[in-house]
């Protein structure tokens, strides 16, 4: 026994999809579904179809607008926090030059002022060697080392405690 009347379909026929002028593989793509099993063509699903083709097709335009909209306002947000990084790292970069600068003036002057003193090969016992690296710790005259904390020369330099209180008693006789 076979009921008449209508049913609810799974999509639209072929027929139908072809009649409004499109493809099968356009009307998926918009997101339409289609039952090819139907042959049947109904007037009234033409029409549906044309009108949601319609509105399905500008919801993808506004959709598409939309993000092209969002894309440029994250993109001018990305160029801002681009250019806000490299001012970050320029004012960071020329404030670490300004430091480095002044410590090394710092360090001139203190080198200028330490060579007016007696220089540590007046000391018997150091040579060439040992002076570069007593200066390489940052001693460079007899004062220096006389004021230098001996521990920590010892662990600035490959000398023992012994050999820089040896030293400093050598010093203090000069």
């Amino acid at each position: 026994m076979k009921l008449s009347g209508l049913r609810p379909g799974k999509g639209f026929s072929l027929s139908e999809v072809h009649k409004v002028g499109l493809t099968v593989h356009q009307v998926r793509k918009l997101g339409i579904y289609v039952d090819p099993r139907r042959r049947t063509l109904h007037e009234f699903n033409v029409q549906n179809l044309k009108m949601l083709v319609e509105e399905r097709k500008r919801q993808l335009e506004e959709e598409a607008e939309i993000t092209r909209v969002e894309r440029k306002k994250i993109e001018k947000e990305m160029n801002a926090e681009k250019k806000k990084k490299e001012e970050k790292k320029k004012a960071t970069k020329s404030k670490e030059k300004k430091a480095e600068e002044k410590v090394e003036k710092k360090k001139e002057e203190k080198i200028k002022k330490k060579t007016e003193g007696i220089d540590l090969t007046q000391i018997s016992g150091i040579g060439k060697k040992k002076y570069e690296e007593f200066k390489s710790a940052g001693i460079l005259t007899v004062e220096d080392l006389l004021d230098a904390d001996t521990k920590e020369l010892s662990e600035n330099t490959t000398f023992s405690t012994e050999y820089i209180e040896k030293l400093k008693d050598r010093a203090r006789s000069l």
